[in-house]
């Protein structure tokens, strides 16, 4: 493309009456390309102008308002509710791209432990007593319960191509499932068990007196804490008399505290490669996946389980600085 300056000249001097093949000449150019040069008229087109939006600065208040009002309450957002309560005359697909042009995501809100003052008062004042007495975390054993599902989590993910269609089966009737109660031991060893059948006080006591019980004396001897979740399963009567007989130490532990119990960073661990894989057609499938899961974790991950205890005293300390919140990573 010529500049602007040579078509200037190529027309001053086509008006003095010069030939295009001078022109082409002068500008070492073709004498065609000469006269397309002179009759070649510059066109400005004006700026495109933008998309007119359908949700006007008025509308795009009252929405605003609107959301605010609905989280006050504790109510879900959609663009259905924002249409009928702001009386807004368009799709709901509009308003999700002005939702989404404005900053809002619509996504899943996961569910979060609230704790009271008199919770954080209880966490802070159990944790200044651990960090003040130097609780050995190195002597004490974690546990916990968890259901482990066929159909896996609700919120199985991976990624895809933009129309691949991935679907795993969701049984209407219960796919079935099973509880499993597991022990972190200092040692760096995952010990579980198979809770069958109804999970009550005297079950526990079985469950503790057959085949948990004499796995912590013979690692631990008597020199060992035991941590609980305040569960009615580990509160009553029964369970405390027999721990009491049995010379085991429990752990005081306050309430709505998972965060600090590394346990719940166990799950997460086990769960990632459980479910990292097809549904499981029956029962055994699953208890099958769940042995291989934590023996592979006892014979090459053990360092994983050193290094959540390591970090104890830490997140002990940040919900200290938190004032008792619950702690994150």
């Amino acid at each position: 493309m010529r500049s602007i300056t040579e078509k200037q000249l190529a027309v001053a001097w086509k008006t003095e009456g010069i030939s295009y093949a001078e022109i082409g000449k002068r500008l070492d150019i073709s004498r065609y390309s000469a006269a397309n040069l002179c009759r070649y008229q510059y066109t400005t087109k004006p700026n495109k102008r933008g998309p007119k939006f359908a949700i006007n600065k008025a509308e795009t208040l009252r929405i605003k308002r609107a959301v605010s009002n609905f989280k006050d309450r504790n109510e879900k957002v959609n663009s259905t509710k924002l249409r009928k309560d702001c009386d807004l005359n368009v799709s709901c697909w509009t308003i999700q791209r002005h939702m989404k042009r404005n900053g809002f995501r619509y996504k899943r809100i996961p569910s979060k432990i609230m704790l009271s003052k008199k919770h954080k008062e209880c966490r802070l004042k159990l944790i200044t007593r651990w960090m003040t007495e130097n609780h050995p975390w190195e002597k004490t054993i974690f546990s916990d319960e968890k259901r482990f599902s066929l159909d896996g989590p609700d919120d199985w993910r991976t990624y895809a191509m933009k129309n691949e269609e991935i679907n795993r089966q969701q049984r209407q009737c219960g796919g079935g499932s099973i509880m499993i109660w597991l022990m972190t031991l200092p040692n760096g060893l995952l010990s579980y068990k198979v809770i069958a059948g109804k999970f009550n006080s005297d079950s526990y006591i079985d469950m503790m007196k057959m085949s948990v019980v004499p796995i912590m004396k013979l690692n631990f001897g008597n020199d060992f804490w035991l941590q609980e979740d305040n569960a009615s399963v580990h509160k009553s009567a029964k369970v405390k008399h027999f721990m009491l007989q049995s010379s085991i130490k429990i752990l005081e532990w306050p309430a709505k505290s998972p965060d600090l119990n590394i346990t719940e960073d166990i799950w997460k661990l086990i769960s990632e490669q459980v479910y990292d894989g097809p549904q499981f057609l029956n029962i055994n499938q699953l208890k099958t996946k769940l042995k291989n899961v934590i023996d592979d974790i006892n014979q090459h991950q053990r360092e994983k389980v050193f290094d959540l205890y390591k970090s104890i005293r830490s997140r002990l300390c940040k919900v200290l600085i938190k004032r008792g919140a619950l702690y994150n990573k």
